[in-house]
C-alpha cells in the first residue's frame, strides 16, 4: 500500500502531469486581462509552446472532470463575486480551442488542469500548494484502487478504468452529496 500510494504521489512530479494546474494558475496570472488572451494564445502556438490545461493522453473528448470543475468554477465565481479566474479560463479555453482547429483541423478540449486553478484561487489556496491538494484529494481513490487491485484480486490483470468506463452507482450532483454514517446505509 505505502509504496503504491508513494509511486502515485511521485507520478505527479512530471513536468506536464503534477504542477501543471500551478503552470495554468501563471499563465492567468501572466495574461491577467480577457483583452490579453487571444495575442498570448497566438504567441505560445506559434513559439510551438504548449497551453497548459488544453489535452489530455487519455481524454480525446472532453475530459469529464473538466466539465464538473468549470461549473463549480463558474458557481464559485458567482457566490464570491470575484469572476475574474472563471472568466479568464473561460476565454482561454475558447481561444484556445478555435486557434488549435483552425491551425491542425482538430479539436483539443480542457483537462482537469484548466479549472481548478480558478477554484484553489478564489479559495485562498497558494498556488504552490495545488499539487498537494490535488494529491490530497485523490489519496482516497488511489488506495480503493490499490485495494480492488493488489488485495481483493478484482481482476486476473490491472486494468485502468477510464475513459470508456460507465459509472453504475447513483451520483447525487455537483453539491447534492450528504454523508450517510456507515449504519444507516443498506
Amino acid at each position: 500500500m505505502y509504496a503504491c500510494a508513494g509511486a502515485a504521489i511521485g507520478a505527479l512530479s512530471g513536468e506536464l502531469h503534477g504542477g501543471a494546474n500551478t503552470k495554468v494558475m501563471r499563465m492567468l496570472l501572466e495574461i491577467d486581462r480577457i483583452e490579453r488572451v487571444e495575442k498570448w494564445i497566438t504567441s505560445k502556438l506559434d513559439s510551438r509552446g504548449k497551453i497548459m490545461g488544453m489535452g489530455h493522453t487519455v481524454y480525446k473528448t472532453l475530459d469529464p472532470r473538466a466539465k464538473i470543475l468549470s461549473g463549480i468554477s463558474e458557481k464559485l465565481a458567482g457566490r464570491t463575486g470575484n469572476t475574474k479566474w472563471f472568466e479568464l479560463t473561460r476565454k482561454i479555453e475558447s481561444v484556445t480551442r478555435a486557434e488549435f482547429n483552425k491551425r491542425k483541423g482538430k479539436e483539443i478540449y480542457s483537462n482537469v488542469d484548466l479549472y481548478s486553478p480558478s477554484i484553489y484561487y478564489v479559495m485562498g489556496i497558494d498556488p504552490d500548494l495545488f499539487t498537494p491538494v490535488f494529491a490530497i484529494s485523490r489519496m482516497s481513490g488511489w488506495c480503493a484502487h490499490i485495494i480492488e487491485e493488489k488485495f481483493a484480486e478484482a481482476q486476473p490483470k490491472a486494468v485502468i478504468y477510464r475513459p470508456e468506463a460507465e459509472y453504475i452507482g447513483r451520483y447525487c450532483g455537483l453539491e447534492g452529496c450528504i454523508y450517510m454514517p456507515l449504519e444507516k446505509r443498506e
